[in-house]
């Protein structure tokens, strides 16, 4: 499915190789799959990847799958929103996120908008589909975060994303096109999130990496 333009403006790409925490590190729920890795939102809502094979929503430990859950936080950086699809960077993860199945008295509240830092519960589909069913925001940032994602294709002036088994086109600056060698890889990519507010509290601190941009 095609969502359209998902953000303001990519700043810089880079192709990134394959990167994984410390496997025995690794500890929550499967909440997506990329190249081989499955990506597992921890107790505390932060994105990590492991190399290993589980089904969406299992609890994993490391490799080993120890449960299933049909509930993840995730705590991250609101992107964009694309109708009723929400955009969230955790920990440089980007996820595809419905919004649609929220309860009415939560949709008639101000829907936070790109820049927003969130705490989110997410029902876990097994066909990978990430449904929320609550949404807390927590803090503010500003200027621009990066976000990591698979290729599937180029054009001239876009590039075509994988999010959670959704394909999104995001258009590049003018002038610049990719080229076809990078489909089929993870990029690292700078986006603006169309905000000039100051950044304030985050809520729940830096991802621990350095987080010069302030990324969850």
């Amino acid at each position: 499915m095609k969502l359209g333009r998902l953000l303001p403006l990519i700043a810089g790409l880079v192709v990134l190789a394959p990167s994984t925490a410390g496997a025995a590190a690794v500890h929550g729920v499967v909440v997506g799959r990329q190249h081989g890795l499955l990506l597992v939102a921890s107790p505390a809502g932060l994105v990590q990847t492991v190399r290993a094979r589980a089904p969406l929503g299992s609890i994993v430990v490391g490799t080993r799958v120890v449960g299933h859950a049909t509930r993840a936080r995730l705590h991250g950086i609101v992107v964009e929103r694309v109708g009723a699809t929400l955009f969230l960077s955790s920990n440089r993860h980007l996820l595809a996120i419905r919004t649609s199945r929220l309860p009415a008295s939560a949709a008639q509240t101000v829907v936070p908008g790109p820049g927003t830092v969130v705490n989110a519960t997410v029902g876990v589909a097994q066909n990978g589909e990430l449904d929320e069913e609550s949404e807390e925001a927590v803090g503010r940032v500003s200027g621009s975060v990066q976000v990591q994602a698979a290729v599937t294709a180029v054009g001239t002036g876009t590039v075509t994303l994988s999010v959670n088994g959704q394909t999104v086109t995001v258009s590049l600056p003018a002038g610049l096109t990719l080229p076809s060698s990078v489909v089929g890889q993870t990029v690292g990519i700078d986006v603006s999130l169309g905000n000039d507010d100051d950044q304030g509290d985050d809520g729940g601190g830096h991802d621990g990496d350095g987080g010069g941009g302030g990324d969850h």
